[in-house]
């Protein structure tokens, strides 16, 4: 049962970015890619650095900084990585989303515009969806074993089993059908002074 609502639950939550991606209209929709790209970077740097920084602290952990244990800081930091990270992941793209000055000329057809938002849905959830899983798995995101793992615990669904089991490819499939398809468009960074 437990599978099963964790199943739908991944489904609903896919359905709710799709319509939330197309909603926002095609020139936010790349904004949202192209930051999802910075983000996975920057989240998957910050989980290893909290990583490191836990292992550092525990080497010396009777050591003082602003009154607390180096033993208690690591706790911390290795109990809330995920959250922590998460809140950064969504400040950050929210940020994006709302103060990138990054401009696209999108073509005059309005039956172009209608084709790119169609193609443009898929490829911003399945952006987000990518990132939330290295957000929320860190390095285990990208390591087949892990994913292996993670996915016969969540799902019994052979083709859920099968999406997640193939992240790295949906990763690489997404990244060259995105320079693919913004190839074709101009992109420019506009200052206002």
């Amino acid at each position: 049962m437990t599978e099963n609502f964790i199943t739908y639950g991944l489904l609903l939550f896919v359905g709710i970015l799709a319509i939330v991606s197309f909603t926002i209209g095609i020139e936010k929709m790349i904004k949202v890619i192209l930051g999802n790209y910075i983000l996975s970077s920057i989240c998957l740097a910050a989980s290893q650095s909290i990583t490191l920084a836990v292992q550092i602290m525990l080497k010396t952990p009777d050591l003082k900084f602003m009154g607390f244990t180096y033993d208690k800081i690591a706790k911390f930091l290795d109990n809330w990585s995920m959250t922590i990270i998460l809140i950064a992941y969504i400040i950050l793209l929210f940020i994006i989303y709302r103060s990138s000055k990054i401009r696209i000329a999108l073509p005059g057809d309005e039956a172009i515009k209608k084709m790119l938002q169609i193609l443009f849905v898929p490829l911003t959830v399945i952006s987000m969806v990518l990132t939330l899983q290295i957000v929320i798995l860190g390095m285990s995101g990208i390591n087949i074993n892990s994913i292996s793992g993670i996915a016969s615990a969540v799902t019994n669904n052979p083709y859920m089993y099968q999406f997640i089991s193939l992240t790295p490819v949906w990763m690489l499939l997404h990244g060259i059908i995105t320079i693919l398809i913004t190839s074709e468009f101009k992109v420019s960074v506009q200052t206002d002074l």
